[in-house]
């Protein structure tokens, strides 16, 4: 692999049902860890995950003990670090990371960090992680250079940790009860591996299915550009803000069309814990739904660069396949108010 190409342009399936109906999901691959329906949060609950929080807690206690010295202190930060929302997707050679990479741990110390991971997220989102991490393999590169960073002491009134390499960039914040993990970053290169795991394909393939589907006049109205943007507009900001609105409001698109870019949110959704899942969906409802604009830019043909984006008046998903003739995906969740939990921390 180019690593300056990625920067200049840049286990099965999942199946749709785990996906949209955010179903629980065994652990493929490594044996002894536990199921995500052993700790999912209890139904209805929007506000608080004590839990999952308490879980969190111990596995990243359990971490920290069980890593060397040495490791310890590398993977630790202060909670008020810049170290905190310093974050890029990229490859380790062009943005070099601090913490401790799993390819540094023994297998104990590793399983650990897969531990504390698993909880962190569902059991499709933790299955995911793993297929994102195992197309490393395809580019010639170490399936294990993904690296764990703590910040502050797990049980105090505010801590977080973060998961990061190329293509994968997860945050966690918690608070009391209160668990965020926005911003959210997931890639994928090669999109269709000749062999094992597409773990991206509905991200993808529902937005392309809701474009086609449109009349030639809504389609013109949806298409705010004929060629692909480059990448993702935001890129790695701390913060970021509503971009322009381009496309359409669902409300102005058939029910069809609505379905599919709620199984896009879905989708996404499903990769957070149930508890937080159910307050971001609870939010996005609330402030409705139909008010979404979804917008698209570049080819409608398969395996050819495109770009599209669903905004709301609370969070921005972009989703840019424009790299290496659309084979290769950058996407991000981003909160407006709420990444980096800065609506907990004063």
């Amino acid at each position: 692999m180019d690593p300056q190409r990625e920067h200049r342009i840049e286990s099965p399936s999942l199946s749709r049902r785990e996906l949209v109906a955010g179903a629980t999901a065994a652990v493929v691959g490594l044996s002894g860890l536990r199921p995500e329906s052993a700790l999912a949060a209890p139904a209805g609950q929007q506000v608080g995950d004590p839990t999952r929080a308490r879980a969190m807690e111990q596995a990243a206690a359990k971490l920290l003990s069980e890593v060397r010295p040495a490791l310890r202190r590398q993977a630790s930060f202060p909670f008020r670090s810049s170290e905190r929302t310093r974050w890029h997707w990229t490859v380790n050679t062009i943005f070099p990371r601090n913490g401790v990479p799993l390819t540094s741990m023994t297998v104990r110390e590793r399983r650990a960090a897969l531990e504390l991971l698993e909880t962190s997220v569902s059991g499709p989102g933790f299955r995911k992680a793993r297929e994102i991490m195992s197309l490393q393999r395809f580019l010639d590169a170490d399936p294990t250079l993904y690296f764990v960073s703590v910040f502050g002491d797990p049980g105090a009134a505010r801590w977080g940790w973060r998961f990061e390499g190329h293509h994968l960039s997860l945050h966690f914040t918690i608070a009391g009860d209160d668990v965020t993990s926005t911003p959210f970053f997931l890639g994928a290169w090669p999109t269709r591996p000749v062999r094992g795991p597409r773990p991206m394909a509905r991200e993808e393939e529902a937005a392309r299915e809701l474009v086609r589907g449109l009349d030639a006049a809504t389609r013109t109205a949806v298409v705010f550009r004929q060629e692909s943007l480059t990448d993702h507009v935001t890129q790695n900001a701390v913060r970021v803000r509503p971009l322009a609105r381009v496309g359409l409001p669902l409300r102005q698109l058939g029910a069809r069309e609505r379905g599919l870019s709620r199984e896009i949110v879905e989708t996404y959704l499903g990769v957070l814990t149930a508890a937080e899942a159910s307050a971001l969906r609870t939010r996005i409802d609330r402030s409705g739904f139909e008010a979404l604009r979804f917008g698209w830019s570049g080819s409608l043909e398969p395996g050819r660069p495109h770009y599209y984006r669903l905004q709301g008046s609370s969070f921005l998903l972009e989703f840019d396949n424009s790299r290496n003739d659309g084979t290769h995906i950058h996407s991000v969740w981003r909160d407006y108010e709420r990444d980096f939990a800065r609506h907990l921390i004063r």
